[in-house]
């Protein structure tokens, strides 16, 4: 996988020192600017393509979408990030988009693992604002080092959680192993995101069976080996 990360142009001094060591000690990153106004459109349009009036809280299998989704995940910086906290041994477990709606939360299970052994990681790019109203997700910096770590109880606040806040493009990368949940969200309006999941190179993966001949074309050998 070293020739397929060199030939996608993966290289550790993508990341600056500050998002380095934030992987390794807070358990996430963030990557400012991470999409273009034109590329957050054309990915809401393609959703509501899918996904027509907007009924549905999730949508799956994004990858077979077409290339508007490409830019959410196949980019250098963030496949850096994701070698950095994994090493090369990865690949693509899931992609999906979420919308969390108002007075709706989501709360993922953080699988316990000791620091060195992390198995997944995810990328959340928002296609809005996320504010401290709208459902933003939320972490406890460090707990995927804390063996002794104890949750908070359903939706209570944890005293050290962080809210990952920015504008629409913005993007993060968090280790999954990370305590993170999603907030409630008590404004007028869904909150959009897409997730690309990632996970050391095992067992099956979220895109077995072999994706469509379509989309191996489309991204070509070297991003068809991280799927």
């Amino acid at each position: 996988m070293y020739e397929v990360l060199d030939e996608l142009g993966v290289r550790a001094d993508l990341l600056a020192p500050q998002q380095l060591s934030e992987l390794d000690e807070l358990g996430y990153c963030r990557f400012d600017d991470f999409l273009t106004a034109p590329q957050i459109t054309a990915a809401l349009d393609t959703i509501e393509s899918l996904a027509p009036g907007g009924g549905t809280l999730r949508l799956t299998d994004l990858l077979e979408a077409g290339p508007v989704f490409d830019p959410l995940w196949l980019r250098p910086n963030l496949l850096a990030a994701v070698r950095h906290l994994l090493g090369p041994e990865f690949r693509i477990s899931a992609m999906t988009y979420r919308a969390g709606r108002p007075d709706h939360v989501q709360v993922d299970p953080s699988e316990r693992v000791g620091p060195i052994r992390w198995r997944v990681c995810t990328a959340i790019v928002a296609l809005v604002d996320f504010t401290p109203d709208n459902g933003a997700t939320r972490v406890v910096p460090g707990s995927h080092l804390d063996y002794g770590f104890v949750p908070p109880l359903g939706h209570e606040d944890h005293p050290d959680q962080a809210l990952l806040l920015g504008q629409a493009g913005t993007a993060w990368l968090f280790n999954s192993h990370l305590w993170h949940s999603g907030t409630v969200n008590r404004s007028a309006s869904a909150r959009h995101a897409v997730l690309t999941g990632f996970g050391r190179r095992c067992g099956t993966s979220g895109f077995d069976p072999q994706p469509s001949e379509s989309t191996i074309e489309r991204l070509g050998s070297a991003a068809y080996l991280l799927v």
